[in-house]
């Protein structure tokens, strides 16, 4: 039966009606769990999700806190990864309350299902804030989580590029509300189907969309979204979990932005998960658009650096003969699959100038191209 599905997508840094640093009027980003929906209804905007349940996704667990507002006091979702380990969002530990965990439910008011303790609650330590990116946590529970036969979520990490391309379809799942001012209180499974976006629609709202660090998703009137509750819920695509709901629009009625896993951000989750050294994915490929081109003498001229690959980011430099100032690159470290800007000076001396640009990663490996710079 379809019924409205509600990922409780926000973030849970900021106090309700609060707006990041760097946000625009009427363009504010909601917290997760603590967000309110505009009282002018739910209309026809935020439904279409589907019943789902834990059978479909084995995976799939409820996050609680101690004094939440929504039944059983459910503020997020999350996925088992590992016996003890849950993939979930870095802004749900901020909430307020004691958090535990539910497992094995469909409908969270019918009692039962498995409560699991916190052991620790560790946040990828670049999270600042929702807004800024690197929104991923992983929970570690005390007691073993009875996922049957071991059907554990698996998630992405640096070596799965193209996962987040645009063109492919993700489904979301989780427990977020169902209507806009939760008066169903409805705390069962639900999914959706989340078309990739490319990263521009999800630009001007809040403090920006960054790519390197989040997933674009949805659609433009929110239909269908995700809501609270639904934060640190999974984004899967082609069976791996690419994305961790994160934040959206404050009314919602918008694309959804998930935390990006296929990158270092998941490198950081499978340490986590399975401790020691991240496990090396693809030395880093850099490239270059455009890959040549002309500038008159003393003028500045810009390229797009682009890194696929690598483990644990990037550092990015670049270097040339016969330049009166080293090209500069911003920001000098890159995520896999993100982006930097290089700009060249160039010489008073017409001719030809190749310039370098190198990507080197945690694991000391690299990778280069050379853009060739014309001055006449």
């Amino acid at each position: 039966m379809k019924r409205p599905f509600l990922l409780g997508l926000t973030l849970l840094g900021l106090a309700a009606g609060v707006v990041p640093a760097g946000a625009q009027s009427g363009t504010a980003v909601a917290p997760t769990d603590e967000a309110r929906i505009p009282s002018s209804g739910p209309s026809t905007y935020i439904w279409n999700g589907e019943d789902s349940s834990v059978a479909e996704f084995p995976f799939i667990i409820a996050g609680l806190r101690a004094g939440g507002s929504r039944p059983v006091g459910q503020s997020c979702s999350g996925a088992v990864v590992a016996a003890r380990k849950i993939l979930t969002a870095a802004h749900c530990k901020d909430t307020v309350g004691e958090k535990s965990f539910l497992y094995g439910l469909d409908d969270l008011q019918a009692g039962g299902g498995t409560r699991l303790e916190v052991e620790s609650y560790v946040k990828h330590p670049r999270y600042v804030n929702f807004d800024q990116g690197y929104d991923v946590a992983v929970v570690t529970t005390k007691q073993d989580i009875p996922v049957p036969g071991g059907k554990y979520a698996a998630y992405a990490t640096s070596a799965d590029t193209g996962l987040n391309a645009p063109g492919k379809v993700g489904v979301g799942v989780g427990y977020g509300k169902k209507d806009h001012d939760d008066n169903s209180r409805d705390v069962t499974v639900d999914k959706a189907d989340f078309p990739i976006r490319e990263p521009r629609n999800c630009s001007g709202v809040g403090a920006g969309f960054r790519e390197e660090t989040m997933i674009c998703a949805g659609f433009p009137d929110g239909n269908p979204t995700i809501l609270p509750g639904d934060s640190g819920g999974p984004l899967i695509v082609d069976g791996k979990v690419v994305g961790v709901a994160s934040w959206s629009r404050s009314d919602f009625r918008w694309y959804g932005v998930w935390g990006r896993l296929n990158n270092d951000m998941g490198d950081w989750v499978r340490q986590q998960v399975q401790g020691g050294e991240p496990e090396p994915g693809e030395a880093p490929k850099v490239a270059l658009s455009p890959t040549s081109g002309s500038a008159r003498p003393g003028f500045l001229t810009s390229v797009k650096v682009t890194v696929n690959g690598g483990t644990g980011g990037s550092t990015v430099t670049a270097s040339g003969q016969g330049l009166p100032f080293n090209p500069t690159i911003s920001p000098g470290n890159v995520s896999s699959g993100g982006t930097a800007t290089m700009q060249v000076f160039a010489p008073f001396q017409r001719g030809s100038y190749p310039i370098t640009v190198t990507a080197t990663d945690s694991a000391g490996r690299s990778g280069s191209a050379v853009y060739t710079l014309n001055v006449n």
